[in-house]
């Protein structure tokens, strides 16, 4: 959605935890979090070799299920294919609109402007000290990385310099 300075951009996958996520686990020797993946015998397990060989459980319960399956199948119009058909399993689509289409798009950034600042003063929960919106963590680490350039742990430095 368009916003300045950057737009209102919302990144999901439909799983605890990405893949990637468990193969850089897998790479630093770190457990996943509990309540995230299965071993390949349907067990709960916090290591990502076992979670590789079974699966990674989706987030939010029945819903989240329900929307993954949604999502997946979505999936199918990007390409993915089920796994017998001995492809590629995994797709990525793009859904995008012309807001301005719809609504007038001073409008659109004008109320949402005001959305995301009512958001952001709602009262937090204990320890929480701020409301984050989706996209906004994303844009300051890509411009901090612009300034400071990447870190990366030793280990996966390493991988990509031997690949």
């Amino acid at each position: 959605m368009p916003n300045d300075p950057d737009p209102l951009v919302f990144d999901m996958g439909t799983s605890a935890l990405m893949r990637g996520d468990l193969i850089l686990a897998r790479r630093l020797g770190q457990l996943l979090p509990e309540g995230a993946a299965l071993d390949a015998q349907g067990r709960p397990t916090r290591d990502p070799v076992e979670a590789l060989a079974g699966s990674i459980l989706p987030f939010g319960g029945h819903k989240g299920s329900g929307l993954a399956l949604m999502v997946q199948a979505l999936g199918l119009l990007g390409g993915a294919a089920l796994p017998r058909a001995k492809v590629q399993d995994f797709a990525f689509l793009f859904v995008v609109f012309e807001p301005g289409l719809l609504v007038p798009a001073a409008e659109l950034k004008q109320q949402l402007t005001e959305l995301l600042s009512r958001v952001r003063s709602t009262p937090t929960q204990p320890g929480v000290d701020t409301i984050r919106i989706p996209s906004e963590r994303a844009f300051r680490e890509r411009e901090r990385r612009r300034r400071e350039g990447i870190r990366l742990p030793r280990a996966i430095y390493e991988r990509l310099m031997a690949l």
